[in-house]
């Protein structure tokens, strides 16, 4: 039995074997000895104590574990709900969030007072998030400065997407279509992660304009959460996929089948608590579960914590 939270709301991982590791990631599930039936149990007690925030580890650890279990009740959508927003704003602001890992005092120092506020506030605090995924920006750029001019500049370029558009984007659709203009006119190598999560917000913020309900392509962390669950080969880089002419994801190879399979068979199990937006809460999830079963094994520590209004208004609760 887990005995590294002892406390009785704390969700612990009974009767798990010892894995091979291999560059800090084990090669199966610790869970090898539970039946997938039991796997999937598991995963779906995590989801249904997610918005408790009971656990020691969810509690605590907030930045580790910064959304609820329905991703789009955040205070980014929230904020946005009633308000008249242009297609130029909307890809202005979310684009700047999202190329900030997601800093609230960024994004709303930007809504309040523009670019002139960005750098006021720029001189006197930080501006981004430190503790989520790399972006690769362009060698030399520095962030501070990019996020002043660079966000506005493709809104600029880019609101003929959303205003040329008569029906939604699916997310990969136009997660795809802004990493191709980050990279042949920014300059970036590898912009998809911060386009993904770009098209994450636009969906559950404007879902007429973008389909939230549709098929977002998961991380590392995503992937190391389906192994945990499914067990086997860990299936990251090895989906192959493309999007047709009318945004479908479209898997190309056995991998790509049995992702999207495994996808599909979580979204659907009757004992799933997410109701909806089941595909993109399921990618979310499953990565938040992969960070807690890995620090209760001893197999990873908790991010460094941050302060929490770099994450959220003040007035933001993340039990719900």
């Amino acid at each position: 039995m887990n005995t590294l939270f002892p406390n009785e709301h704390n969700i612990v991982y009974p009767n798990t074997t010892i894995v091979e590791m291999k560059k800090k990631k084990p090669i199966d599930t610790w869970m090898k000895d539970y039946t997938l039936d039991q796997r999937k149990e598991k995963f779906f007690e995590f989801c249904n104590k997610f918005d408790l925030r009971l656990d020691d580890l969810l509690k605590d650890d907030f930045q580790i574990f910064s959304h609820r279990l329905h991703w789009h009740e955040h205070p980014y959508v929230d904020f946005f709900k009633g308000k008249n927003v242009s297609n130029f704003e909307k890809i202005l602001y979310t684009i700047t969030y999202s190329f900030s890992n997601e800093h609230w005092g960024t994004f709303k120092a930007l809504y309040d007072n523009g670019e002139n506020g960005l750098r006021a506030r720029f001189e006197r605090h930080r501006h981004a998030r430190s503790d989520l995924f790399q972006i690769y920006y362009p060698k030399g750029t520095k962030v501070s400065e990019w996020l002043i001019t660079a966000p506005r500049k493709c809104a600029e370029d880019m609101a003929h997407v959303l205003d040329e558009r008569n029906k939604p984007w699916t997310m990969m659709e136009l997660a795809k279509r802004f990493e191709k203009y980050f990279k042949e006119e920014q300059g970036f190598r590898s912009p998809l992660y911060p386009c993904k999560n770009f098209a994450r917000y636009m969906a559950m913020t404007w879902p007429d304009q973008v389909d939230p309900e549709s098929v977002l392509f998961g991380g590392t962390g995503h992937f190391d959460g389906m192994q945990q669950i499914f067990g086997g080969q860990n299936l990251n880089g090895k989906v192959k996929y493309e999007i047709n002419e009318d945004g479908e994801f479209i898997p190309t190879n056995k991998h790509g089948e049995l992702w999207l399979e495994q996808m599909y068979e979580l979204a659907n199990d009757p004992r799933n608590p997410m109701h909806t937006q089941k595909l993109l809460n399921v990618e979310d999830k499953t990565c938040f579960f992969y960070k807690h079963i890995a620090i209760s094994q001893g197999e990873k520590r908790p991010t460094k914590r941050i302060p929490r209004d770099w994450i959220f208004p003040r007035e933001f609760k993340l039990e719900s």
